[in-house]
């Protein structure tokens, strides 16, 4: 009889399959490596021609105002003009590429004026500004300068910022004292804002007011014209209107009273009060 040979199986190297998976991706990496410094070489390539290229080129200013029609400026009316300008003087004779757009929106957001700016490239050459100027709400009478001991008058925002127009403007606001340019910047928006919150209280009752003293923001005083004069009126932090309408219901008395009387408290609710004493007046 044939004899039977049993043949054994011949086991598949244990390495086999993952040297497959080794040689791969060793493959892909060379690939992929070789791709991203195509893709560097490329965006170098790119950018050296951005930045070389005399079509690119922002040109000079014409004068030394720094004015080119390739810098388009909008939104301004009080702000300066050349100091914005300015801003991007170092950026005319090259490349629009290379102007650094977060950096000349930080420098025009740190002018008084300016509340918002925008900063764009248009290609080829050309970068236009959009500027939103802070809005005024009042005339500020700052304390004397050591220079010449002259009050010093300017504008204020409702977020307090001080504000000095750069050009002739007219404007019908009220005048607040006792705000120091030098004090924080949140104490002058907490002044402002509670002076804006008492005439607009007193609506039409503060057509006869010229001045508001903002000094100590629990005591608002008012100059008050009545009659040709000017009378102080202390009405604390709260019933601005109905203490002003109790003022003026009662004025012919006061003044029959206390003709020489030029500051009087009402911080009392129903109790006018002149310097050298009491005057009281029913609501």
């Amino acid at each position: 009889m044939p004899r039977s040979v049993a043949a054994a199986a011949t086991p598949e190297p244990s390495w086999s399959f993952s040297s497959i998976r080794w040689g791969r991706f060793v493959f892909w990496l060379v690939v992929g490596s070789f791709f991203m410094l195509i893709a560097l070489f490329a965006s170098h390539q790119i950018e050296d021609f951005l930045i070389k290229d005399d079509r690119f080129r922002i040109p000079e200013a014409d004068d030394f105002a720094v004015r080119s029609p390739n810098l388009k400026v909008q939104g301004v009316r009080y702000a300066s003009s050349s100091q914005i300008r300015h801003v991007f003087a170092e950026d005319f004779g090259r490349s629009l590429f290379l102007v650094p757009l977060q950096k000349r929106r930080e420098q025009l957001m740190a002018m008084d004026w300016v509340e918002e700016a925008t900063v764009s490239k248009v290609w080829p050459d050309t970068v236009t500004v959009q500027v939103r100027e802070r809005v005024p709400v009042a005339f500020v009478r700052l304390p004397p300068n050591r220079k010449d001991g002259m009050s010093q008058f300017a504008l204020i925002d409702r977020d307090g910022y001080i504000l000095r127009p750069r050009v002739a403007s007219k404007f019908t606001l009220p005048v607040i004292t006792g705000v120091r340019e030098s004090e924080p910047l949140e104490d002058r928006r907490a002044r402002v804002q509670l002076v804006l919150r008492m005439l607009n209280e007193l609506g039409r009752l503060a057509d006869g007011i010229s001045e508001v003293n903002a000094a100590d923001p629990n005591d608002l005083v008012v100059a008050e014209r009545v009659e040709g004069g000017v009378m102080n009126l202390m009405l604390g932090e709260e019933n601005y209107a109905q203490r002003l309408k109790n003022f003026l219901n009662n004025y012919g008395e006061i003044r029959a009273k206390r003709p020489n009387a030029r500051t009087l408290d009402l911080r009392v609710d129903g109790v006018i009060t002149a310097l050298g004493g009491d005057t009281r007046a029913e609501q």
